[in-house]
């Protein structure tokens, strides 16, 4: 008898399971892309400008709260499906991801009333996310033996970088017939995969039994989370003449309070029978170095998630030629090398995983996506697509080489009865991570170019006529505002004349208003800004690479299911 539960499974169901975490890693990806790019199309929907400061503060709730609630939440989610069953608990996620899709596209009202709804509506959402997201990869190691988990891996990897590049064009298409459609499209999609779930994995061998729920632990990590994300999405607003609001206390009051709680909590859960915070799982050393490997990953994805987007909309593409209102759609399209790239290769590396190991295929991936950060430093703000996008195929490679082999690494490392706790804390770390690229490197390249920037600008402006005192006056906008402006599909120089309430005569509008006109203006100054993130992100990644290796040789846990009798021991049953 094999002393691998997972060996007393049929292919049949293995199958049925992995079509099952495909479904809901293909729904939840395409929701975090289409949204990108159809937030504009849903904010004038539901009656707000998209650049007033309830627009601009919408923009980023609606694109941050589902992530936010996804880092909150996994931790513990994980511990709870631990107790009480991943089966159930990813089923259950995968109904409330469905349900919250549909209440978000048929939101009545308008205004704040709308925003509201729909940010409170993310929030849960993402709490269904997480759900899966904790239980996908544990459910997947539990009915998967060792030397097939890589490639079972690679497939769901492959749903995501699929999800990533249907969200694109779906919700560029569908945002322009009506944004009710971004978030409904989900609803069929969610119905199947409840239904698939409940048949394949709902009935899956329960967890740990009788066990006592830490409420103080789990208080006390929600709220640190909270406050540390709070402060770090917070940071990211512009505040007064202020690009960003790094500078105010209440950010740092917010992250202060979110690492004191964190700070409390490892003593008192170390010292918990059943910790909400599985803190021992930081012994086991590839699960460790593989976490914080990940970490490290997610911050340098950043700059491929939100650094390459802003460059495309704000820069490449209107430099030439391209109406802004056209720039979310096609920098979606532009990046597709990369999801491509990613989808061919997670697969690849799961499947060398056999042979070179876990340690080795990760490393090499992190390595590579280290070295297609530094290929970018050589590229100019005009540069050449082919070059570009064959850069964007290296990024997709390293990061399908790294993803596969990681999870597989840190997932196989820890005991069956705590794989969901381990999924949760790694897929906490990676949202954490995403989070704080994005106040990471939005800083980086505001400071960069902060100090060259406006100065450029008013040269530009100069030299088309504009008088000086109006150029004085759009020199007082935040340059912050004009990127977003840009990043959302807006003509960042009409916002600005708009936002200060000038009106130029024909000629001159004209010549300021042309798409190229803005990103000609400033692209030699945000130059140093982006090498800046890139370099940075390359550091971000080497790290990861370095960690990676660190993680020693493979270290799989094999444990037979076990489920309680009245003897107090427990036994597999299938």
């Amino acid at each position: 008898m094999s002393n691998d539960p997972s060996e007393l499974i049929s292919d049949e169901r293995r199958r049925a399971i992995l079509v099952n975490s495909f479904l809901g890693s293909l729904m939840a990806s395409m929701t975090m892309s289409a949204i990108i790019i159809a937030l504009p199309d849903i904010l004038r929907g539901i009656g707000v400008d998209p650049m007033s400061p309830l627009g601009f503060t919408s923009m980023l709730w609606l694109m941050f709260s589902y992530p936010l609630m996804v880092a909150v939440a996994v931790p513990i989610v994980g511990r709870l499906s631990d107790m009480y069953g991943r089966g159930k608990m990813f089923t259950i996620g995968d109904a409330v991801f469905t349900i919250l899709s549909t209440l978000l596209g048929i939101v009545p009202g308008y205004g704040l009333i709308a925003a509201l709804q729909m940010i409170i509506y993310r929030f849960i959402q993402g709490l269904g996310g997480s759900m899966m997201f904790t239980n996908s990869a544990a459910i997947i190691t539990d009915v998967y033996p060792p030397h097939r988990r890589g490639v079972a891996m690679g497939i769901v990897s492959i749903a995501f970088s699929a999800g990533s590049i249907i969200g694109l064009v779906i919700g560029g298409v569908l945002a322009v017939i009506n944004w009710r459609l971004v978030f409904l499209v989900n609803t069929p999609i969610g119905i199947i995969s409840t239904i698939w779930a409940y048949l394949t994995v709902y009935k899956l061998p329960l967890g740990i039994r009788r066990v006592k729920v830490d409420y103080l632990g789990a208080s006390m990590l929600a709220a640190s989370l909270v406050l540390l994300l709070l402060g770090i999405t917070f940071g990211m607003l512009p505040s007064g003449n202020s690009s960003m609001s790094w500078g105010n206390p209440t950010v740092w009051g917010l992250i202060g309070g979110g690492l004191l709680l964190l700070a409390l909590l490892i003593p008192i859960e170390m010292r918990v029978e059943e910790p909400i915070l599985k803190i021992n799982l930081f012994k086991i050393r590839p699960f460790t170095f593989g976490v914080l490997s990940a970490l490290f990953l997610f911050l340098a994805q950043g700059a491929n998630v939100f650094v390459l987007s802003l460059l495309l909309q704000a820069i490449y593409l209107p430099m030439h030629g391209i109406p802004y209102s056209e720039t979310p759609l096609l920098a979606g399209i532009y990046l597709i090398p990369s999801s491509v790239a990613n989808a061919i290769f997670a697969p690849v590396g799961g499947r060398l995983i056999n042979r070179f190991g876990a340690r080795i295929v990760s490393t090499i991936g992190a390595l590579l996506l280290g070295i297609s950060f530094e290929l970018l430093t050589t590229l100019s703000m005009n540069f050449n697509y082919t070059l570009f996008a064959a850069d964007l195929f290296l990024m997709g490679a390293g990061s399908g080489l790294f993803q596969s082999p990681n999870l597989v690494s840190i997932m196989s490392s820890v005991p069956q009865e705590d794989r969901s706790a381990a999924s949760g804390l790694r897929s906490s770390m990676q949202n954490i991570g995403l989070l704080m690229s994005f106040a990471i490197f939005l800083t980086l390249i505001l400071s960069g170019s902060a100090s060259s920037l406006s100065l450029a600008l008013s040269k530009a402006l100069i030299s088309v006529g504009v008088p000086q005192s109006d150029v004085a006056a759009l020199s007082r906008i935040p340059p912050a505002y004009a990127l977003f402006a840009a990043f959302m599909g807006y003509d960042p120089i009409k916002v600005m004349l708009n936002e200060a309430g000038i009106k130029l005569p024909g000629t001159i509008y004209a010549a300021v208003t042309h798409p190229s006109f803005f990103p000609s203006a400033i692209a030699p100054a945000m130059a140093m800004g982006f090498e800046y993130a890139y370099h940075i992100a390359a550091v971000m990644a080497f790290a990861a690479a370095v960690f990676s290796y660190l993680r020693g040789r493979e270290h799989i846990v094999h444990q037979v299911k076990l489920l309680e009798g009245q003897n107090g021991k427990r036994h597999f049953t299938e």
